[in-house]
């Protein structure tokens, strides 16, 4: 590669050849012109290898990397931000798509005004349905945080542009599943300026295959909740005192807990009491948009009242005493 490019797009590649050309093509008609491409190869069984080196070589933009071994997408994007030469960064999944001016809008956006992030909105494909995220420009980097645990900023790295300096100090966990909103909580710390463009640049396809969604329920509910402890444990490290980020944190913490509960095979009751008790005592709290029956038997369960065995029948039985089924 001859040029110098102003950003970096990285692209998790694993068994996705239905959907890789259309995100390929998607990314080099991108209005916007001065970027890299670097699609990683995570050892896919499919035809994905060929289809990135037939890629690679129509256009000196696109830089393939095949991995030794499968490390999932969180490790996989991690190997292709070491390689990125961008001043920018830009996540795209390889089942999904981009409209052809995301780059422009949003690179003119993050360098014009300053900012550290840039978000934009999304469309799942399926429904046409519009998911937009919430401006975070000139407030403190607490309400962020308040935000972002209160999904009114969307935990996702790949509706996003960042500057490329953030990455230094963020961990990437191993896990597949629910690594986003880690990820993202720590690039809301480390940020000084973060803004919005109210437009779904971003196509989401579901893809039932997809790097996510192919793991076992069980699984994902233990990634799901070690993200949240992880969550935790960097603010519980970075200020102290996290009970400033209530009552926000304890209700994402809480749906956490009703996911242990709610699965056979991840319920363990320590896992209830241990992770931050204090939102043991905010289940019922007004802000909380869990139905009365979730509470209802997080009340019992952090109480320690049933047995974890039991928690299930009785989630069953106040369910059908609400909904009438």
């Amino acid at each position: 590669m001859n040029f110098s490019p102003k950003v970096s797009i990285i692209v998790p590649v694993y068994n996705v050849e239905s959907y890789l050309l259309r995100c390929l093509d998607s990314i080099l008609t991108q209005t916007y012109t001065e970027f890299e491409c670097i699609l990683v190869d995570d050892c896919s069984p499919d035809n994905c290898p060929a289809i990135c080196d037939e890629y690679a070589q129509k256009d000196q933009r696109i830089t393939v990397i095949h991995n030794r071994q499968n490390q999932g997408s969180s490790l996989s994007r991690q190997t292709g931000l070491a390689q990125a030469k961008g001043d920018y960064t830009l996540f795209v999944d390889s089942d999904d798509w981009i409209e052809c001016n995301m780059l422009e809008e949003m690179y003119r956006k993050i360098t014009n005004d300053n900012l550290d992030i840039v978000f934009c909105g999304y469309c799942e494909e399926q429904s046409n349905k519009i998911v937009r995220n919430q401006s975070s420009n000139n407030i403190d980097k607490i309400t962020i945080i308040k935000h972002f645990l209160d999904y009114k900023i969307i935990s996702s790295i790949v509706i996003c542009i960042v500057n490329r300096r953030l990455w230094e100090n963020i961990v990437f966990p191993e896990a597949s599943f629910a690594e986003d909103i880690f990820i993202v909580s720590q690039l809301l710390y480390y940020s000084n300026r973060i803004d919005y463009i109210d437009k779904p640049f971003y196509r989401y396809c579901f893809n039932p295959a997809s790097l996510c969604r192919d793991e076992k329920y069980s699984q994902r509910t233990a990634e799901y909740f070690n993200s949240i402890v992880a969550i935790t444990d960097f603010l519980l490290n970075k200020y102290g005192d996290i009970s400033i980020f209530d009552p926000e944190l304890s209700n994402r913490i809480n749906k956490a807990k009703l996911a242990i509960i709610l699965d056979k095979q991840t319920r363990d009751p320590y896992l209830l009491f241990d992770l931050y008790p204090h939102s043991n005592q905010l289940v019922f709290n007004k802000n909380s948009s869990l139905p009365f029956y979730h509470k209802a038997l997080l009340f019992l369960a952090t109480k320690k009242i049933l047995f974890p065995l039991r928690l299930l029948d009785l989630y069953y039985t106040l369910r059908k005493m609400v909904n009438g089924k």
